[in-house]
């Protein structure tokens, strides 16, 4: 690659989230009674999203997003300042570059180091016109494993267990779900029920998995893990309250790592009692970065599941890294055609995989919205 400087940060507004996906979509209409509404929280980041751009002297620009707001202002008044003047090619440079600032630490300015760091990838991928996964990593794996999140499908409709027999049937690495028992003031015998449907559905070899996020009282949690672990449970993810020792009791594994924003949260996290790391690369420092955190995690002989918030990172991030290091990355069966209502060509998960990108670019382009003149560091 011939020698490029980066010289600018930029900004483009993109479509908010959509209340409905027109494309992308993965369940069958079948299923679409069960799905709750609305499909995402009315948060700040949903209604005002916005690309972040990083230009070269030849004038060609590489594109991360969607980011809030919030962060493409960091982005722009703190992050810009660090990456201006740098080689492109340098990328190990800009996986450790420290913002301008007294404040240089916490989740929103993480996020745009990774935003920033993230569209450099994207430049410095059409300008070799190698893959983002081969670039980053040299051999690339052509088909990731994909596991599904049905937080957004109603558990206690009808056709939830249809639908948990659906997604093995479809060749989803595994399955996700929420259990509502704790916050609507139930014992946890009605969440056991609903597991145990769940898996009568699923079968005895599928890969069955529970998102607490750290809501489960202590008690609540004690009374429902010998459920979890006579269901054969493969992850408890953000136990929250519930200890280590308890879970080992019980051979449950613990998963974590998707808010280890800091490097320092993250080295705390995989030295601890956990089984699966799931970090997420568009908000804890960016490609680079967690891929060196990946390779310390297997290690450790710590499985990594990246957070599917950046659908098109995880899958550059698999593909970069081997099978046992990251067998699967996440795909939320009702959010994500949503979040990706902004690209040019959604990723849509055949027979429970995604195939890793074969051309240049972090993703397929952007959609931005109709009138918007951008904005620069």
């Amino acid at each position: 690659m011939t020698a490029r400087t980066i010289t600018d940060v930029i900004t483009r507004m993109l479509p908010p989230l959509p209340a409905a996906a027109v494309a992308a979509e993965v369940l069958p209409d079948w299923a679409g009674p069960a799905r709750r509404h609305p499909a995402a929280q009315p948060w700040p980041e949903n209604l005002t999203r916005v690309a972040v751009g990083v230009v070269d002297n030849t004038g060609a620009t590489g594109w991360f997003g969607p980011v809030a707001a919030s962060v493409a202002r960091l982005a722009l008044d703190q992050v810009a300042p660090a990456v201006i003047g740098r080689d492109l090619a340098a990328w190990r440079a800009m996986a450790s570059l420290v913002p301008h600032g007294r404040h240089r630490q916490g989740g929103h300015l993480r996020l745009a180091v990774s935003t920033v760091e993230l569209a450099a990838w994207d430049l410095r991928s059409h300008a070799t016109g190698i893959p983002v996964g081969a670039l980053l990593a040299g051999e690339r794996r052509d088909r990731i494993p994909v596991y599904a999140t049905a937080l957004g499908i109603d558990i206690d409709h009808p056709l939830a267990p249809d639908i948990a027999a659906w997604l093995v049937g479809e060749g989803f690495w595994a399955q996700k779900w929420g259990l509502p028992g704790a916050a609507r003031g139930e014992t946890p015998r009605a969440d056991a029920a609903r597991l145990r449907r769940l898996r009568e559905a699923a079968g005895p070899l599928a890969r069955l998995c529970v998102d607490v996020g750290g809501r489960w009282p202590a008690d609540y949690a004690r009374q429902l893990l010998p459920v979890l672990a006579d269901v054969a449970v493969c992850w408890v993810e953000e136990p929250g309250l519930i200890s280590d020792a308890d879970l080992a009791r019980h051979g449950l594994a613990r998963a974590a790592g998707e808010h280890d924003y800091e490097p320092t949260d993250q080295l705390r996290t995989l030295g601890g009692d956990i089984q699966i790391w799931q970090p997420d690369p568009t908000w804890c420092g960016g490609l680079a970065h967690t891929l060196s955190m990946v390779e310390l995690a297997a290690r450790l002989g710590i499985r990594s599941l990246p957070h599917g918030s950046g659908l098109a990172v995880a899958l550059a991030l698999a593909a970069s890294a081997p099978a046992e290091a990251v067998p699967a990355i996440e795909y939320h069966l009702t959010l994500e055609p949503l979040r990706q209502d902004h690209q040019l060509e959604p990723l849509v998960p055949v027979a429970g995989h995604l195939d890793a990108r074969t051309v240049a670019g972090l993703t397929s382009g952007y959609r931005f919205a109709e009138g918007d003149a951008g904005a620069a560091a």
